[in-house]
């Protein structure tokens, strides 16, 4: 019998996220052993040893619902931030703040702006609450926020900012931003996603949290999932103005993170030892891929965050290669490979590799 009731089409026609070839699916297709992943720019050191020691005492209280509110959590971020209490919200991963934010401001013809390549999410919120999609080129691999400004028409509802940029690494300095909210007009609701705040080294990308004293139309996102090593668990906070943050806690599912997850994510920001030690791993394995691919020809794209984004002429071919060998990276494309930093051990092995893949390549041309 077949299915007859009408389905909205604009969720039809929807392309689903498609997350980075799990190991076990790998090694199960190919009858491979100790495959590596560096695809889905996940922390190789994983959760500080004190969240790991944490979640085991929360194991007892499973049957529990969890703190609704995460006050906890709220109040920890609070602190660290600076800023009140009603102005954070939490999130099953940032992943859930993209898309809540997007209900909560597009009607069908709205139109959102976002960079291209950028995080796919993007054009799937827009797609979901059938507003229409604005992707602007990016410049030198790096977001245009002057393309940004001039694409802005009374349409625009909500605009995404990825800084640092995935999958290109790259960010936009805080005066860039500023300027482009200057300009923005103040009912245009600007998203900055931060997943990888934590990890850029340059001085003149931090401060985006002040500037929503100026521009209660903007509203800055990170996660637990990169830098704390919490992918498994989703967390995610947003810092936004209380107007906004009071919808979005009614929009939102009730628990909608889990107890563990709240509770790992306050020990995580808690042991800053681990973080030292996550962070100064990332630096050297980011130097040592831009360097080894560097050295073979290729022009990997100068990254601040925890993978390094680089042109290649047959990017499938070199995935699917790279695959056979055990080693899953992350196409973007037809032209482009993406790798996350991994431990010494992996990145040497992927180094190794690519390099063979690369040198067998360049023999036959």
């Amino acid at each position: 019998m077949s299915f007859s009731v009408p389905l909205r089409q604009n969720l039809v026609a929807l392309k689903a996220y498609v997350p980075g070839k799990p190991v076990e699916e790998l090694e199960r297709e190919l009858g491979i052993k100790n495959a590596s992943k560096i695809a889905s720019n996940e922390n190789p050191l994983g959760p500080s040893p004190k969240v790991l020691d944490k979640l085991k005492g929360q194991l007892s209280q499973l049957s529990r619902y969890p703190d609704g509110s995460a006050h906890q959590l709220t109040q920890v971020l609070s602190d660290a931030l600076s800023v009140p209490i009603n102005c954070l919200m939490i999130g099953s991963g940032s992943n859930e703040l993209l898309i809540l934010l997007a209900q909560m401001v597009l009607n069908p013809g709205d139109e959102v702006i976002f960079a291209d390549p950028s995080f796919v999410v993007y054009p799937l919120a827009a797609q979901l609450f059938e507003a229409v999609s604005r992707a602007l080129p990016l410049r030198d691999f790096k977001l245009d926020m002057a393309a940004f400004a001039n694409a802005l028409t009374p349409k625009t509802k909500l605009v995404y900012i990825c800084n640092p940029n995935n999958p290109t690494g790259t960010f936009v300095p805080l005066l860039a931003i500023e300027a482009f909210l200057k300009i923005c007009p103040s009912n245009i609701l600007v998203v900055l996603d931060e997943a990888y705040y934590e990890y850029v080294e340059e001085k003149n990308y931090l401060g985006s949290i002040q500037l929503m004293r100026s521009y209660p139309n903007l509203v800055v996102l990170r996660t637990f999932s990169k830098v704390y090593g919490l992918a498994g668990l989703r967390v995610g906070y947003g810092v936004g103005h209380p107007d906004l943050v009071a919808v979005y806690q009614k929009t939102r599912q009730p628990f909608n993170v889990n107890s563990m997850a709240l509770a790992a994510a306050v020990e995580a920001l808690q042991d800053k030892d681990h973080l030292g030690k996550v962070l100064d791993l990332n630096k050297k394995m980011r130097t040592k891929i831009t360097e080894g691919l560097t050295k073979l020809g290729l022009k990997p794209v100068p990254s601040q965050t925890n993978f390094v984004y680089f042109e290649v002429p047959d990017a499938p071919k070199l995935y699917d290669q790279l695959l056979h060998r055990g080693v899953i990276v992350r196409p973007m494309g037809p032209k482009a490979l993406r790798v996350t930093t991994g431990t010494v051990e992996e990145t040497e092995r992927f180094l190794k590799e690519f390099e063979s893949i690369h040198s067998k390549a360049g023999a036959k041309t």
